[in-house]
């Protein structure tokens, strides 16, 4: 099965595991990541059978006030889940390779480092979203956190998962 998540979070990983809800880890392969869009797939041997594969939604959808939730694991905190709306959905932000991202969604939704490559999932439980990163002037979530909206993710999905490597 294949996994998305946010180039930055794979980086540099020598040995990369994917822990599931269940408690089972597993060993990943990154067989694709932009830095430049900070997107990255990785890929898991696993019985389809025990997997439950996202719905993708539709982030063109997605207005201001709009209920969100951000799973995650904040801290290490495994299996969180946070609640919030979106603040704006054509903010801007920066690339973990130095680069400028467009059109992110702003969520005031509690995200901390650990949140970073997880789902933002709209009322429906359909993903709208890769949460990415978060301002904050001290050492923790202020309120002020970011997604890669889906629509921007689904044109490289079938590039990722072939092997894309910019």
């Amino acid at each position: 099965g294949d996994i998305l998540t946010n180039a930055h979070v794979v980086a540099g990983g020598q040995q990369i595991k994917v822990t599931f809800s269940d408690g089972r880890t597993v060993n990943a392969t990154v067989v694709g990541s932009s830095t430049a869009a900070d997107l990255a797939v990785l890929r898991v041997s696993v019985a389809a059978s025990t997997l439950h594969p996202a719905v993708l939604g539709d982030s063109a959808t997605v207005q201001v006030g709009d209920t969100v939730y951000a799973i995650g694991s904040p801290f290490g905190l495994s299996g969180s889940l946070t609640e919030g709306i979106v603040s704006n959905v054509n903010q801007s932000g920066s690339a973990s390779g130095g680069g400028n991202l467009t059109g992110l969604l702003q969520i005031d939704a509690a995200i901390n480092p650990g949140n970073s490559g997880g789902p933002l999932v709209n009322a429906q439980g359909q993903v709208i979203g890769i949460n990415n990163s978060i301002i904050s002037p001290v050492d923790g979530n202020v309120g002020v956190g970011f997604a890669i909206p889906i629509n921007q993710v689904k044109p490289l999905l079938t590039s990722l998962e072939g092997g894309l490597n910019v």
